[in-house]
């Protein structure tokens, strides 16, 4: 299995885990944890990483 494969295959057994998880939750009188939006250390701006953050690669050019 290529390098390709290999992340499709973690992102979708990452994706049923969730969903088992939410579904166990709900049998068992939980409610499913909500998924924290990921806030830049760099910006403070959420919806990305430092790693990934706009105005880094701005800064750097």
């Amino acid at each position: 299995m290529d390098l390709d494969g290999k992340i499709a295959r973690v992102k979708d057994l990452i994706d049923k885990r969730e969903q088992l998880d939410a579904e166990l939750y709900e049998l068992l009188g939980g409610t499913a944890r909500e998924r924290r939006i990921p806030k830049c250390s760099i910006c403070n701006e959420p919806g990305h990483r430092a790693s990934t953050c706009p105005s880094k690669a701005a800064d750097a050019t």
